[in-house]
């Protein structure tokens, strides 16, 4: 059994990660991925989502505690628990789930919004005081970047995402990009975000 932990900032995609990848799950579409295996939800738990300011008719959640999903390889017999907690180091229920995935988890991946500065989703990981030696990292919302400089923007993370973790002797073994929203022409990248996670926690 594998726990595997995501990671990151506020708003950074953690939990709509984790709820494509259940969607491909219960579709039985998680076969047809590249590496696809036959596997069966076993459990999931998403009621550490917090709707906010109803009053204003935005829609924003926050994780409060963090969002859990158990899936088992039917061929094996192996479960498999992937973790999502939540971002906002401001409140203590928030920071000790963090606190205890980065713990527990055997894999950890780093999820970082393509969108936004990398250094501010930085800060979130100077709190984290667990990690194995070697991470994955996933850039998400890659469809929000401008189709002409993703490819720099990327390259520019990558190199600034080594040098930060390498400060504290940690590798990055691998980069997936992945757009975890259903949007035309992004289906390859929603194909890649259920990869990843099967790929990382079943390959123990």
């Amino acid at each position: 059994m594998t726990n595997l932990g995501l990671l990151g900032a506020v708003s950074v995609g953690k939990t709509t990660i984790l709820r494509l990848f259940v969607k491909y799950l219960k579709t039985k579409k998680i076969s047809d991925v590249k590496g696809g295996k036959s596997c069966t939800v076993v459990k999931t738990d998403f009621s550490g989502e917090a709707v906010l300011d109803p009053e204003t008719g935005v829609k924003e959640t926050k994780t409060i505690h963090p969002n859990r999903v158990v899936f088992r390889e039917n061929e094996l017999k192996r479960n498999h628990t992937l973790f999502a907690p939540g971002g906002d180091r401001g409140r203590a229920v928030v920071r000790m789930g963090v606190i205890t995935i980065s713990r527990i988890a055997k894999q950890i991946i780093a999820v970082f919004d393509c969108s936004r500065p990398i250094k501010d989703q930085f800060q979130f990981f100077r709190d984290v005081r667990f990690f194995p030696k070697g991470i994955f990292v996933c850039f998400n919302k890659y469809d929000l970047v401008p189709e002409a400089d993703r490819e720099k923007t990327i390259e520019n993370m990558k190199t600034e995402i080594v040098a930060f973790f390498a400060k504290r002797k940690i590798t990055v073994k691998e980069f997936h990009i992945v757009c975890a929203e259903s949007i035309d022409g992004m289906e390859s990248f929603n194909d890649a975000a259920a990869e990843m996670i099967l790929k990382i926690a079943t390959n123990i």
